[in-house]
């Protein structure tokens, strides 16, 4: 009886080994052929080289920026939704009460208000642009068959839809980022003024 049942085991775990091989098959992106993207208004050349560095080459600044999104989805979609939620202040729609405080502080510094200002005074033409990288990481999300990076299904989340002010809040984001030592500075200045170099 023990045979039998160390085979049933044995089995159970062949079946979990092929699904978590076809899971991780699926989870690359492609590399190779063509992808249909909706939006573009004429073909787009991504290639990686060596290094792995992506190059994009488009008819048009805007198809571009619409590849450059579908690229950045396909390689770093979690990334993208979870800063998509840092800056918005939800991330205790997934986390629950261990992120209230960090989505009272984001939501406090108004990351997303700046962003709204910013996209209102920017010319068009850029409008445009940002709007096209939007573009490209929600056609990810709403046509590919690759699958989603292993968090989406831990934390049972679906990508939320990118916006061009995302875009707009991201670029703020990493200024806050860069300028965190802020508070050593000032007391760098403070020490200045009073002591000299």
């Amino acid at each position: 009886m023990w045979k039998k049942s160390l085979w049933a085991l044995g089995a159970l775990l062949l079946l979990a080994l092929a699904a978590l091989s076809r899971y991780v098959w699926r989870s690359f992106p492609t590399l190779d052929g063509e992808l249909p993207v909706q939006g573009l208004k004429a073909p787009v050349q991504v290639r990686r080289d060596a290094a792995d560095v992506t190059h994009i080459e488009a008819a048009s600044v805007a198809d571009a920026f619409q590849a450059l999104g579908y690229v950045h989805a396909q390689e770093r979609s979690w990334q993208l939704e979870f800063n998509r939620r840092v800056m918005r202040g939800q991330l205790s729609e997934v986390f629950g009460a261990a992120t209230l405080d960090t989505d009272r502080l984001l939501r406090t510094l108004g990351i997303m208000r700046a962003a709204q200002a910013q996209w209102e005074r920017m010319d068009p033409a850029d409008q445009a642009l940002i709007s096209a990288y939007a573009r490209g990481i929600n056609a990810f999300h709403a046509q590919s068959r690759q699958a989603l990076p292993p968090e989406f299904h831990v934390l049972d989340v679906k990508p939320g839809e990118w916006r061009a002010l995302d875009s707009m809040g991201g670029a703020s984001m990493v200024a806050l980022g860069r300028g965190g030592d802020w508070g050593n500075e000032l007391a760098r200045l403070s020490v200045l003024q009073d002591i000299g170099t």
